[in-house]
């Protein structure tokens, strides 16, 4: 069996994981004890992870394995979408929100070991305008955290608790006009999110029910508010998410769309900005994944319906 290892030595849980070049000696002291033939590269910065990825697809190798976190992991992801290549995922970032939701080990050997297995299956991919994620897209409130966060060049998810805590009293929510299965909402949103995936990361569940093999996103709206609502509104969305929450409207879409002025995107974590009308949509089935663990999706009460 032939792989490559995409490897980003910056991404990581701290002491937790090897980095840089213990990283990258790990995976091959791991190719070398599996008998298998690795060709092990190293990213120099943010987007070298879609050349190295195109380069090998074009070659038709069987496995990219993806090492690092979920946005190296979207990188890496983009130029093998609708090929035979198959995505491997070997977390090591801040939070890990797409490994986890796919039951991928957070352990490298193990996730190596399920990476050269012959375990395959197939995810959906989400869209927020032409940019694709695996995880989670959003607009508004956690995709300004994911700029500050992303700007602090910290890891863990204390440092992305600090991002979202400090900006929180300060956030100025904005006005957009939501269609989802042809309804339209209008009006100030705080947080628009699409999962793909159950989880942001380290245990933080917008969407308990997101299964990224069901051919649908999660949408979750939460409205306006002053941060004492918000903070309440996340008490039911992250640690009872199953329960109904005033002013947080769940609904499983196929397509939708998001119109404003001014756009404060992510998808995976990785911020961008936008005006005008997003188009946000699903593609069932679009990447092949090496090696996730087969995980039954939990459900709910409100699995395929409206909750405001």
């Amino acid at each position: 069996m032939r792989l490559a290892v995409i490897v980003n030595p910056f991404a990581g849980r701290g002491r937790r994981t090897p980095r840089g070049e213990a990283r990258v000696a790990l995976a091959r002291e791991l190719a070398r004890r599996a008998g298998i033939e690795a060709e092990i590269v190293v990213t120099n910065g943010p987007g070298h992870a879609v050349e190295l990825a195109r380069t090998f697809a074009e070659s038709r190798l069987p496995v990219v394995a993806a090492w690092g976190g979920d946005g190296t992991i979207n990188e890496v992801a983009g130029p093998l979408l609708r090929s035979e290549t198959a995505l491997a995922i070997i977390p090591a970032g801040s939070g890990d929100g797409l490994a986890r939701g796919l039951g991928v080990p957070l352990d490298a050997a193990d996730a190596f070991a399920g990476a050269i297995s012959a375990r395959r299956s197939r995810a959906d991919v989400g869209f927020l305008g032409d940019r694709h994620f695996l995880n989670i897209g959003g607009i508004g409130f956690d995709a300004v955290v994911a700029a500050a966060f992303d700007r602090s060049g910290r890891h863990g998810a204390l440092s992305y608790a600090a991002a979202a805590f400090s900006r929180l009293r300060s956030y100025r929510c904005r006005d957009y006009t939501i269609t989802l299965q042809g309804e339209a909402l209008a009006g100030r949103r705080f947080l628009i999110a699409f999962a793909n995936c159950r989880q942001y990361g380290n245990g933080l569940v917008i969407a308990p029910d997101a299964d990224a093999r069901d051919g649908r996103l999660n949408a979750v709206v939460v409205d306006d508010g002053p941060a004492l609502r918000q903070l309440w509104r996340a008490r039911r969305l992250f640690v009872r998410p199953l329960q109904k929450a005033e002013g947080v409207r769940r609904v499983l879409v196929g397509t939708a769309t998001i119109a404003g002025r001014s756009l404060q995107c992510h998808v995976d974590g990785e911020p961008f900005e936008a005006t005008g009308t997003l188009a946000v949509r699903v593609e069932a089935g679009a990447l092949r994944i090496a090696g996730s663990a087969n995980r039954e999706p939990r459900t709910g009460p409100y699995l395929g319906s409206r909750i405001t």
